[in-house]
């Protein structure tokens, strides 16, 4: 990884490039979206906004013409690429000014929540939007030997009142991703195990941990999914960040090995969903109680 940031910090056209091409194996490898668009966050947080946006301008470019010669459409590589680079724009620049891990990803938090508000501005009706979406992609992926048709129609119906939210929150979670992979590389090139330490010590502010049981409480009042509830999952999925900090900050401080983060991923993969919903409240919990420092204070002598 450090080899790879090194190369793309020797110059504009090694970062265009990097960035062009993860976004193309993006189609494949989805989780490369988060590489492609750290590549943007990198260079903005190391060479500023403006720099980051002459890499996006020949980057789009370059996806046009990669896009005419592989579907001959040179506009749908490009869509692509600008929805994954811009926002590192805004992000990378507020994380490079402010240096602050926080401020950043409550800003991706409004951004996850503009989503949502989008989708039921611009939307007549947006569970039938995803319900047809859900059925059309379900109908060509799903094998009717293995899952029955009315199985299948009812996880639609289940999934499709979600589907707000859960792109809201797919996006704060990839947006904040790569914001923590460009940090990381930057850390590694400049300032070895800055990163890490500033994860460590990630605490969101009190407004969301006043707003989101606030609209958790609003959405209970309704018998459907509304609008409250889906800006609540991009809160949830914020503290789930801070859960996953918390973790990272109590293995520190009781001096444990890698082997109890490498245990953590694992039960955190092998435990969905529920594994996620845990890490939130235990993220929530700690934005109230602030479990490090209390440790912290137990062990005063344990950074000798």
């Amino acid at each position: 990884m450090k080899a790879l940031a090194a190369f793309i910090m020797k110059g504009r056209m090694q970062a265009v490039m990097v960035a062009s091409v993860f976004t193309v194996l993006a189609l494949l490898i989805t989780p490369l979206g988060i590489a492609s668009s750290a590549v943007v966050a990198l260079v903005v947080l190391r060479k500023g906004v403006q720099e980051g946006l002459l890499v996006v301008v020949l980057g789009v470019v370059a996806l046009s013409f990669l896009g005419t010669l592989l579907f001959g459409q040179p506009l749908s590589l490009a869509i692509v690429g600008a929805l994954l680079w811009l926002p590192m724009l805004v992000l990378g620049e507020v994380l490079r000014i402010t240096r602050s891990l926080r401020l950043v990803i409550e800003v991706a938090v409004v951004l996850g929540a503009v989503i949502i508000g989008l989708q039921y501005l611009l939307l007549e009706d947006v569970v039938l939007f995803w319900s047809g979406l859900l059925e059309e992609y379900s109908a060509q992926i799903m094998d009717a030997r293995v899952v029955s048709e009315a199985d299948r129609k009812a996880m639609v119906a289940d999934m499709a009142p979600w589907m707000a939210g859960g792109m809201g929150a797919a996006w704060f979670l990839q947006l904040s991703l790569s914001l923590f992979l460009a940090r990381s590389w930057q850390a590694a090139l400049y300032n070895p195990g800055g990163f890490a330490e500033e994860l460590r010590q990630l605490r969101l502010g009190r407004w969301l941990l006043v707003l989101v049981p606030l609209l958790l409480v609003a959405g209970s009042l309704s018998d459907t999914p509304g609008f409250s509830v889906q800006l609540a999952l991009v809160g949830m999925t914020a503290f789930f960040l801070q859960g996953v900090a918390l973790v990272h900050g109590l293995v520190q401080e009781f001096k444990g090995n890698q082997g109890w983060l490498i245990g953590f991923y694992v039960l955190l993969v092998i435990g969905m969903p529920a594994s996620f919903t845990a890490v939130s409240a235990a993220g929530y919990a700690d934005g109230w109680l602030n479990f490090r420092a209390r440790v912290r204070a137990r062990n005063p002598k344990g950074d000798e």
